[in-house]
């Protein structure tokens, strides 16, 4: 008897949550997704650089910004002043705390304000920096700028603005699309892009994927001795080097001679 009135109870609760959880499903958006390709590069004897395609999917009025980050390391660098009247090294300032790579894309919607503001950028870089060392008088903002301008002459750091674009777009998704030139001096090691997905200033969603850099052929085989046998690697790098000074010496001792 109890069985019987409890079946319409039960009807009763599926009809009214149903429709609820039917609105919810229609009500979230989709996930974004996130690609890179390829997403491993090999760093060879013949290697001058590679071209990396970074794409996402993103709901239609949301913007993107990518950051490509390197393996933090530290740099020891020599500061350069005025002494005399002339330009030369005043002392060694190590950085601490920056990515050996920082490249960020980002979709026309994410440029009206600045870098800082967006969670990305030079000024959110600038927080977890740290300067040791022969610090200038200006203080760590200029030196910062200094280092930042070092590492954008050698390609390893830069700011794209509205260089993520909307390729395609099927219902509430689009695919934006950017691309970057990696240079030949790229280090190896396990890179890391992030994807933040912006509408009004806030965070939506974040993606995140790697990107793997090795060293293959001969400097794969070089620093893998480097590493695992620094003995023999040793022998070999002074072998090397007594060869290459009796070749040379030969060479030029007869143009020498007239």
């Amino acid at each position: 008897m109890r069985a019987r009135t409890a079946l319409p109870w039960t009807l009763v609760l599926i009809g009214l949550v149903w429709p609820a959880l039917a609105a919810l499903s229609h009500a979230s958006p989709a996930s974004s997704t996130l690609r890179v390709a390829p997403n491993g590069l090999s760093i060879t004897e013949s290697f001058h650089g590679a071209a990396v395609t970074f794409s996402a999917d993103i709901p239609t009025g949301t913007g993107a910004v990518m950051e490509i980050k390197g393996p933090t390391h530290d740099d020891h660098l020599l500061r350069k002043g005025r002494r005399g009247g002339l330009w030369m090294s005043v002392g060694e300032v190590t950085v601490l705390g920056a990515p050996s790579v920082y490249l960020v894309l980002s979709t026309p919607e994410l440029t009206s304000g600045s870098d800082g503001a967006l969670y990305v950028g030079y000024g959110v870089l600038r927080k977890q920096v740290r300067f040791t060392g022969a610090i200038p008088k200006d203080g760590v903002g200029a030196l910062f700028a200094q280092f930042v301008k070092l590492k954008e002459s050698e390609s390893l750091y830069g700011v794209f603005p509205k260089s993520l674009k909307s390729v395609s777009a099927a219902g509430d998704m689009q695919t934006v699309e950017g691309r970057l030139a990696f240079p030949s001096n790229i280090a190896p090691g396990n890179y890391r892009v992030d994807l933040s997905v912006f509408r009004n200033g806030a965070v939506l969603e974040k993606k995140s994927a790697d990107l793997r850099i090795d060293m293959a052929g001969l400097p794969g085989l070089l620093g893998s001795l480097a590493y695992r046998h620094a003995t023999l690697y040793g022998l070999i790098a002074v072998l090397i080097a007594l060869v290459t000074g009796f070749v040379m010496g030969v060479l030029f001792k007869g143009k020498g001679a007239h």
